[in-house]
C-alpha cells in the first residue's frame, strides 16, 4: 500500500500500518446481487392501522400455523417472534422449519432461540438477550421450497428472506457465527502521533484507490459530538453515528457507552474516548476519506489508526444523515432514499424529544420500497421490533447486529409518568442486506399510524452503491379485464384508494419485449396483482426457457393491491434488431387463481460477457516416474487441512488408462498457503504421502471414481465419490469421512443411484443446505448430456434430482459424456459451472455462467484447455482472490495448475 495514499502530513497513521483483508462475510456486501428480492412476512395490521398480531395469513395445517411458505430459490435470513412472556413460556409449543422437503429444525422454540438446540448465541437470542423477543439469524437456504410452522401463540412475528436467482448463496451458520463472535477490535494497528483539528479544518485520512478495512479514532471524549467524517464528495456525517453510538451533540452523558457490535465499537477511558469500525470503506481513484471539526474550538490530540485492503472498483459506501422532526400525519418519515443500484447495510438512529411519559412513538412500522414499487417489500410491526426487541425493549443492550445502546430516562419519578426518553439504536443488515436495482425509499412511521408528534429523529443510513448496472428504460403491459377492484396498497394509513383492473385465472399471459436498446442485459418484471386469495403461483419463460417464477402465499382482502418482482437475465442477442423475444407467465398450475393487473418491465444494462484466458501449465504433482512405474491421476479434489497443509486425492492408476479398473484414490500433500505458491514453485509442490491412498475400493465396489472433498459443520473432511455398477443406469454415490485428512472411513451405505453412468460428484454448501452436482443425462428417454443436482441437510437423506444444465440434441449419449467433472463456484455475483466434454476433445472444458447455481443456460461463455478441472482461489476468496484450475488425466504424468484471467 503506497504510503502517500494513506494520510496527509498533518495527521498521520503510523508508517507501519498493517494490511488487513476484508472478512469474507463483509466481502459479500461489496458484491452486487441484482437477482435478490429481499422481503419479509410480518404480522402488520392488514388494514393499515396499529392492530398488529397473528392472523391466518398463510395457512393452518393441523395444529400448526404456517408463518412462512415460499417456493423457488431463496434463503431465510432472520426470524423474529414475540408474545407476552407467559405465552412464550407455555409448554407444548413447537417450531418446525422445513427446507426442500427436509426438516431443518423441529422442537421447542425456547430450545432453538435460547441456544439449547443446534445453534448458539449470538446467532440465536432468547427474550432477555434480544430485549423482548426471540431472534434468529440462522441462515436457511432452499433450492425449491421452504416452510416455517408454529404450534402455539407467535402473536407477532417477522420472517425476513430473499428470493430470486442466487439468493440461496451466502455464508453458512458457522461462518456467520464466527463473524458475530469474534473480537475484531483486538490488535489494532499502531496509532499515529496526536494532532490538532482546527475549527472548520479537514484532514484526509485516506485517498483511493484503496479500501479502509478497519478504522480507529482516539480523541478527547467530550469532543466526540464535534467530530464529522466525510466520504468523497458526500455531506459530512456525525462521527458518533458513523461509529454506531448515535449520540446527540449536547448529550448529558456526552454520548458514550462501551460496546462492540459486528461493525462498530467504542470505549471511554476517563477523559479519552476511542471509536472503531470495520465496515469496509471503498475509495475510488482520487476519492478521499476525511475528518472535520464542526465547532469553533479546535479538537486536540486526535489519533488515528487504520488497516487497508485491496481497492474495490465500482462500489462506494453511501452515508445519509438526517435530522428531522416527526411529520405529524399518517405517513412514513424518510430515513434513506436513493435512485441508484444499492445494498442497504445499516441504520443508526437517535430518538428524542417525545411527549413526557409517552413512548408510543415506538409503535411506528418501517416500510421499505425498492425499484419504484408502491408496495413495501418489508413492512414491519413496530420500531423496537425492527431493532429485534419487543415491548418497548427491556433496557439498554448491545448485540452484534442490533441493540439499544443508550436508553436515557430524565425525570423518572412517579413510574416514568413525566419522564423524557432518549434512545440510541442500531441494526446492521450484514446477513440480510436490502437490495435495490433502481433505488430505495426506507421510511418509518412515528407512532401507531405515523401521526405521533413531537419527536426528534436523527438517523444515519448506510448502503453500498454500485456502478456496474443501470436502468435504461421501462415497458408497461396492462391486462385487459372487465373486472375492477378498489383498494389501497398494503402500506401507510393514508395510502390512497385506487381502482384497478384484475384478471384472475389459470392461464398463460404473453408479453412481447420492447427493448429500449440492444445493450439491455436484464429485466426486472414487476407484477401488480390482487392478494385477495393465496397461494398464487406461475412459472415464467423467456422464449420458451424457464427463467423463474412468482409464488405468493400471503393474502390480504382488506388491502388487496400488491406487487412482486422477478429478475431475469437476458441472453446475448435477446434485444438484437429484428428479434421478437417474449415472456410467458404461466399460471396454469396455480393453487388459487393467478391474479394480474399489469406488468412493468424495467430494463437494465451492464457489463458484457467476460473474455477468459489461461496461463501456463505448471505441474504440481508428478506421477509420471514413480519407483513402481508410470501412474496417472484423473478426476481429483483438493482441500486445505487444519494444520495448513493441502490434501489432493483423486483416481490413481498405473498407465495406460483402464477406467473400469480404477480402484484407489491417491493421497498427496503440499504445504500452504495455497495455489499461488505452488504455481510459482520451481518443482511440484505435492508429494505422495507414505500411506499412498486415502481410500481403496472394497468388495462391493467394482470401481470408484471422482472423489470430491468438502468441510462438514464439525470441521471434519467429507469425501463423496462414485461407485461403479455393471448396470450403467444404476451407478451409486457414497461418502467417507476423516477427522484429520489422513484416514478416511466410509459412512453409511449407498446414498442414491442414478442413470447415464451418473458420476463425478461435486459438493458445495449454501447456508445449511448441501448441494451435490454430478454428471447425468436429462432422462432415460432423452439422454441429453447434463448436470444434475440434489440437496440435503445431513449428507444422508437426499432430494430427488433436478437438472442444473441440459445441453442440446447433439450431445445425446449413453453416458452424458459432454458434461463430465462439473464444478460450480461463485464470483462477483455470478455462478460459474465448468464441465469437460471429452467427445468434443479430451481437454475441452466449457464454462457456463448464471445468476443462480440451480439453472445454467446451455450456451457456454468460454472454452478452456483442461481435463477434469478443479477450481481454487488464493486465500479461499473466490470473489477477489486469484483464480486457478487444475488439469489431469491419463498420459499426463500428474496434476497441473493454471491461472485464469478475465474474471
Amino acid at each position: 500500500m503506497p504510503l502517500q495514499n494513506l494520510l496527509g502530513a498533518a495527521l498521520t497513521i503510523a508508517q507501519h500500518a498493517t494490511s488487513l483483508p476484508i472478512s469474507p462475510v463483509l466481502s459479500e456486501l461489496l458484491t452486487f446481487h441484482p437477482g435478490w428480492i429481499t422481503r419479509s412476512v410480518t404480522t402488520h395490521d392488514p388494514a393499515g392501522g396499529n392492530d398488529d398480531g397473528f392472523r391466518a395469513g398463510v395457512a393452518v395445517e393441523g395444529e400448526f400455523r404456517v408463518l412462512f411458505h415460499a417456493r423457488g430459490e431463496g434463503r431465510i435470513t432472520r426470524i423474529w417472534i414475540t408474545a407476552p412472556r407467559k405465552e412464550l413460556e407455555k409448554d407444548g409449543q413447537e417450531l418446525w422449519i422445513e427446507v426442500d422437503g427436509q426438516t431443518a429444525f423441529r422442537g421447542d422454540p425456547r430450545d432453538f432461540f435460547e441456544g439449547r438446540g443446534p445453534y448458539r448465541a449470538p446467532l440465536v437470542l432468547g427474550v432477555d438477550a434480544s430485549s423482548g423477543a426471540y431472534t434468529s439469524y440462522v441462515p436457511f437456504a432452499y433450492s425449491r421450497e421452504a416452510k416455517v410452522r408454529y404450534r402455539g401463540v407467535p402473536l407477532y412475528h417477522q420472517i425476513t428472506y430473499r428470493e430470486g436467482p442466487g439468493s440461496a448463496a451466502g455464508p453458512d451458520a458457522e461462518a456467520l457465527s464466527r463473524f458475530l463472535r469474534e473480537d475484531w477490535t483486538e490488535h489494532p494497528p499502531a496509532f499515529g502521533p496526536g494532532a490538532t483539528l482546527g475549527p472548520g479544518a479537514t484532514r484526509i485520512l485516506a485517498t483511493g484507490p484503496t479500501t479502509i478495512s478497519r478504522l480507529f479514532v482516539e480523541l478527547p471524549a467530550a469532543r466526540l459530538g464535534d467530530l464529522r467524517v466525510r466520504i468523497g464528495d458526500q455531506p459530512a456525517v456525525p462521527a458518533s453515528f458513523f461509529f454506531g453510538l448515535a449520540g446527540k451533540r449536547e448529550a448529558i452523558d456526552e454520548g458514550w457507552v462501551t460496546f462492540r457490535s459486528a461493525l462498530h465499537a467504542a470505549w471511554r477511558m476517563g477523559v479519552v474516548g476511542r471509536v472503531a469500525s470495520r465496515l469496509p470503506i471503498p475509495l475510488g481513484e482520487g476519492e478521499a476519506f476525511t475528518i472535520e471539526a464542526a465547532s469553533e474550538d479546535p479538537i486536540e490530540d486526535i489519533k488515528v489508526a487504520a488497516d487497508f485492503a485491496e481497492a474495490r472498483p465500482g462500489v462506494r459506501l453511501a452515508a445519509q444523515y438526517r435530522d428531522q422532526e416527526a411529520p405529524g400525519r399518517e405517513t412514513t418519515m424518510n430515513l434513506f432514499q436513493s435512485d441508484e443500484p444499492l445494498q442497504f447495510v445499516g441504520l443508526v438512529e437517535n430518538l428524542d424529544e417525545g411527549l413526557r411519559g409517552d413512548r408510543r412513538y415506538l409503535e411506528g412500522d418501517e416500510m421499505i420500497r425498492t425499484d419504484g414499487m408502491r408496495y413495501p417489500v418489508q413492512h414491519g410491526t413496530g420500531t423496537e421490533d425492527y431493532y429485534n426487541g419487543g415491548w418497548y425493549f427491556l433496557g439498554a443492550h448491545a448485540n452484534p447486529l442490533s441493540g439499544q445502546l443508550r436508553f436515557l430516562v430524565t425525570d423518572p419519578e412517579d413510574e416514568w409518568k413525566h419522564a423524557k426518553f432518549e434512545h440510541s439504536l442500531y441494526r446492521l443488515h450484514v446477513p440480510d442486506p436490502i437490495v435495490s436495482r433502481s433505488g430505495m425509499r426506507f421510511g418509518f412511521e412515528v407512532g401507531p399510524t405515523g401521526a405521533y408528534t413531537p419527536l426528534r429523529v436523527r438517523s444515519l443510513g448506510l448502503a453500498y452503491v454500485f456502478s456496474g448496472i443501470r436502468a435504461i428504460g421501462e415497458q408497461v403491459a396492462r391486462v385487459r379485464s372487465p373486472r375492477l377492484r378498489t383498494s389501497a396498497v398494503d402500506a401507510e394509513r393514508e395510502a390512497p384508494v385506487r381502482t384497478f383492473p384484475v384478471r384472475e385465472r389459470r392461464g398463460v399471459t404473453k408479453i412481447l419485449l420492447r427493448c429500449p436498446s440492444e445493450d439491455a442485459r436484464a429485466v426486472l418484471l414487476v407484477r401488480t396483482y390482487a392478494q385477495t386469495r393465496g397461494p398464487q403461483e406461475a412459472r415464467v419463460r423467456l422464449d420458451g426457457k424457464d427463467v423463474g417464477g412468482f409464488f405468493e402465499s400471503q393474502q390480504n382482502p382488506a388491502r388487496a393491491l400488491a406487487e412482486d418482482a422477478l429478475w431475469i437475465e437476458l441472453p446475448p442477442g435477446t434485444c438484437a434488431a429484428g428479434k421478437e423475444s417474449a415472456l410467458e407467465i404461466d399460471g396454469t398450475d396455480s393453487p388459487e387463481q393467478f391474479s394480474e393487473s399489469s406488468y412493468r418491465l424495467q430494463y437494465f444494462t451492464g457489463s458484457g460477457l467476460p473474455t477468459l484466458s489461461q496461463g501456463q501449465n505448471v505441474k504440481i504433482l508428478d506421477t509420471g516416474a514413480l519407483p513402481e512405474g508410470r501412474f496417472y491421476v484423473n478426476d481429483h479434489s483438493l482441500i486445505e487441512l487444519a494444520d495448513g497443509r493441502w490434501l489432493l486425492t483423486g483416481i490413481f492408476h498405473e498407465e495406460p488408462y483402464q477406467g473400469l479398473d480404477e480402484r484407489a484414490f491417491v493421497h498427496a500433500l503440499a504445504d500452504g498457503p495455497g495455489p499461488a505458491r505452488w504455481y510459482e514453485a520451481s518443482s511440484p509442490s505435492f508429494t505422495i504421502a507414505p500411506q499412498r491412498f486415502t481410500l481403496k475400493a472394497q468388495a462391493d465396489e467394482p470401481w470408484i471414481w471422482a472423489p470430491h472433498l468438502a468441510r462438514d459443520h464439525d470441521g471434519s473432511v467429507v469425501m463423496m465419490y462414485h461407485v461403479g455398477a455393471r448396470d450403467m443406469d444404476r451407478t451409486r454415490f457414497r461418502i467417507a469421512r476423516s477427522t484429520d485428512g489422513r484416514r478416511f472411513t466410509r459412512s453409511g451405505g449407498t446414498l442414491f443411484e442414478d442413470f447415464c453412468v451418473a458420476r463425478d460428484p461435486m459438493l458445495v454448501r449454501f447456508a445449511e443446505l448441501w448441494v451435490v452436482y454430478y454428471t447425468r443425462c436429462a432422462s432415460k428417454d432423452l439422454r441429453l448430456s447434463g448436470v444434475a443436482y440434489r440437496t440435503s441437510l445431513d449428507l444422508t437423506t437426499w432430494s430427488e434430482p433436478n437438472m442444473a444444465l441440459t445441453l442440446g440434441p447433439e450431445t445425446i449419449r449413453h453416458d452424458s459424456g459432454h458434461t463430465e467433472s462439473p464444478f460450480v463456484f461463485e464470483r462477483n455475483g455470478w455462478f460459474y459451472l465448468t464441465v469437460t466434454s471429452y467427445p468434443t476433445a479430451w481437454d475441452a472444458t466449457f464454462v457456463y455462467r448464471s445468476r443462480t447455481p440451480f439453472s445454467f443456460p446451455s450456451e457456454p461463455i468460454a472454452r478452456l484447455s483442461a481435463h477434469a478441472a478443479e477450481w481454487i482461489a488464493e486465500g479461499g476468496h473466490f470473489n477477489t482472490g486469484r483464480l486457478f484450475f487444475t488439469h489431469a488425466g491419463s498420459g499426463q504424468g500428474g496434476v497441473f495448475l493454471q491461472e485464469l484471467f478475465g474474471l
